[in-house]
């Protein structure tokens, strides 16, 4: 298990066989039996920048592992559904530890009507059916699923009891190699589905997947069918951003509102200074730990050096309140979707993830990651 593990860190059915998207809202419905879940509730997470916390959830009942729930959507998503028990959760000390394996994860999309089946040991043993794209789903996470319970077993195993550390870490090994496997087979076989498209972008975000090569699954995927689909375009985006945010190249427009006073921000105003792009976000415990020393570092070449914050959250009102108490008195701007997807035209897959440039917009230095190091090498750069 990566030490990235611990931190951080998917139309109606016409539209699933090629149609357009239909971007109204319309409701879908999901049912089925869950073996072991009794009285327990099911959790849905949604993002909604309407509310004070930036999120709301709702509840779904089980009742001897039935259960029924419907919500409307707009276009096809990736939904995943936590539940209130602690026989799914791995617990460490007053923790525990995060793993995919404990969910249940499926398509929703307007007019879907999706079947569940299966059980609940000691993870989320349970996959969707009812139409193509949810039967790939659950093709993808029926194998996948195992692999991540087992090794989130033996990290919890691990954790009380270290004199099993050294056949803990080769027995993490493998299943690493074999979680890796089934993924690359699952995209050389079925990337132009909206489980392929998914999955890809989530392999992107935990660097477990070159770009080069997800540039070539690209091009296999059937444009005409996905074009519209959320997760193609980010992806369309970020390839983009790949081949055009290397050393040497002019950074991509930065445009939006600043978070603390609301004014407009275009990052071409910049030019004539050097600049460090900071993605950052709230939950990203390195990156705040970093702020006072690249605070000190651009107080001391402020006659040339300017920062600009670009942030991955969902909850405005935490980020306002972090970006106070640390004296982050330098724009900050929220990523966001579509043309304001900074995370994407960069081709930014870890955080914190800092982009030096040049005075005339190009970039200079990449680094992911709160080092040193990174302020040496600026140094050398911006002081000539």
């Amino acid at each position: 298990m990566g030490k990235n593990s611990f931190l951080i860190v998917f139309a109606l059915f016409i539209l699933l066989i090629g149609r357009t998207i239909n971007t109204s809202a319309q409701e879908y419905k999901i049912s089925g039996t869950i073996k072991g879940l009794d009285n327990v509730n099911g959790i849905m997470y949604y993002v909604d920048a309407s509310t004070e916390r930036g999120y709301r959830l709702d509840t779904v009942k089980f009742e001897k592992g039935k259960f029924e729930y419907s919500a409307k959507i707009t276009e096809p998503e990736v939904q995943r559904m936590d539940f209130d028990t602690n026989s799914l959760r791995k617990i460490v000390g007053r923790g525990y530890l995060p793993t995919k394996a404990v969910r249940l994860f499926y398509i929703a999309y307007p007019g879907a009507d999706i079947k569940v089946k299966g059980e609940a040991t000691d993870f989320c043993n349970a996959y969707p059916g009812g139409d193509p794209e949810n039967e790939l789903m659950a093709k993808l996470n029926s194998k996948v699923h195992p692999l991540l319970n087992e090794k989130a077993n033996l990290s919890v195993k691990h954790a009380l009891d270290t004199t099993f550390s050294e056949a803990i870490f080769k027995r993490l090994e493998e299943l690493a190699k074999q979680e890796e496997e089934a993924k690359m087979d699952f995209l050389a076989k079925h990337v132009s589905s909206i489980a392929g498209l998914w999955l890809m972008e989530n392999m992107i975000i935990r660097s477990e997947i070159e770009m080069e090569k997800v540039a070539e699954l690209m091009a296999s995927v059937d444009v005409n069918k996905y074009k519209d689909l959320s997760y193609y375009k980010a992806l369309a985006i970020r390839v983009k951003g790949f081949k055009e945010t290397g050393i040497g190249m002019q950074a991509p427009a930065i445009t939006g509102k600043n978070i603390m006073d609301g004014a407009d921000f275009d990052l071409s105003s910049l030019k004539g200074k050097y600049v460090i792009i900071d993605f950052w976000g709230t939950w990203c415990g390195s990156c705040i730990a970093g702020v006072p020393e690249m605070k000190k570092f651009r107080d001391e070449h402020a006659d040339r050096l300017q920062i600009v914050g670009l942030v991955k959250d969902s909850f405005l009102s935490k980020v306002q309140k972090c970006i106070e108490k640390n004296g982050m008195n330098w724009p900050n701007i929220l990523v966001g979707k579509g043309e304001q997807d900074f995370v994407a035209k960069y081709n930014v897959q870890g955080y914190p993830t800092k982009i030096l440039l040049d005075r005339k917009g190009k970039v200079l230095l990449r680094s992911v990651g709160e080092t040193e190091e990174f302020y040496h090498d600026v140094e050398k750069l911006i002081v000539k």
